[in-house]
C-alpha cells in the first residue's frame, strides 16, 4: 500500500494497488483504489474513488464515492454522492443523500433529500424530497414529496405533495401538481423542444 503523505504533489502513473491523500493537495493519481480525506486532487483514473471532506477535478472510476466533497468531473458506472455535490456527472448509476449535482447523464437516478440541476437518464429516475429543475427520461419517474421545473418521462408516479410545472408522460400514477398536464403536452411541443435544446446548449457549452 502506498502511503501520499509526502512533500510530492503528483502520485506517478504507473499501476499502483492503492493510494491513501491525507490533508494534501496532489496532482494526478492513478492506482485500483484511492482514497483522499482533507485534501485535493486534479485528476484520479482507479477502479474505486472515496473523497472524504475533499475536492477532486476530475474523476474517473468504476466505482466513486462523495462523502461532504466536491468534484468537477466525475464518470464512472456507480456514483454515490452523500452530503456533497458535483458539477457534472456520467455514469450507469447515481444515488445522491443530502447532495447536489448541476448535470448528470446516467441510466438511473435516485435522489434523497438532494437537489439537482438537469438529468438525462435512459432508465428510471427516483426523487425524494428532492427538486429537480428539469428531468428528461425514456424511462420512468417516481415522485413522492419532490418537484420538478420540467418532467419528461414514459411513466409518472406519484406520492404526496408533488409538482411540476410542465410534465409531458405516457401516463401518471397518482396525484401531482402542474401548470402544464399530460393533456397539454402536445399544446407544448414547442416548448418541450426548446427546453431540450436549450439543455443541449448548456451541455454543450459548458461540460
Amino acid at each position: 500500500m502506498a502511503d501520499a503523505q509526502i512533500a510530492s504533489n503528483s502520485m506517478p502513473p504507473e499501476d499502483q494497488g492503492e493510494i491513501k491523500v491525507t490533508s494534501q493537495d496532489v496532482n494526478n493519481i492513478q492506482a485500483n483504489h484511492v482514497t483522499i480525506r482533507h485534501g485535493s486532487a486534479a485528476d484520479i483514473q482507479a477502479e474505486t474513488v472515496v473523497v472524504s471532506q475533499a475536492a477532486a477535478n476530475r474523476v474517473n472510476a468504476e466505482t466513486v464515492e462523495l462523502r461532504q466533497a466536491g468534484a468537477q468531473s466525475v464518470r464512472g458506472k456507480n456514483i454515490t454522492i452523500r452530503q456533497g455535490g458535483a458539477m457534472q456527472v456520467r455514469a450507469n448509476n447515481v444515488s445522491i443523500m443530502q447532495g447536489g449535482l448541476v448535470f448528470a447523464e446516467t441510466q438511473e437516478a435516485n435522489l434523497t433529500a438532494s437537489t439537482a440541476g438537469t438529468i438525462m437518464s435512459s432508465g428510471k429516475v427516483s426523487l425524494d424530497q428532492s427538486t429537480v429543475k428539469a428531468i428528461v427520461t425514456r424511462g420512468d419517474v417516481t415522485m413522492d414529496q419532490s418537484g420538478s421545473g420540467v418532467l419528461v418521462a414514459r411513466n409518472i408516479k406519484t406520492g404526496n405533495n408533488s409538482g411540476t410545472i410542465l410534465m409531458i408522460a405516457g401516463r401518471v400514477d397518482g396525484e401531482v401538481n402542474s401548470v402544464f398536464g399530460p393533456a397539454a403536452g402536445a399544446a407544448f411541443g414547442a416548448s418541450f423542444a426548446l427546453v431540450v435544446a436549450l439543455i443541449l446548449w448548456i451541455r454543450r457549452e459548458f461540460f
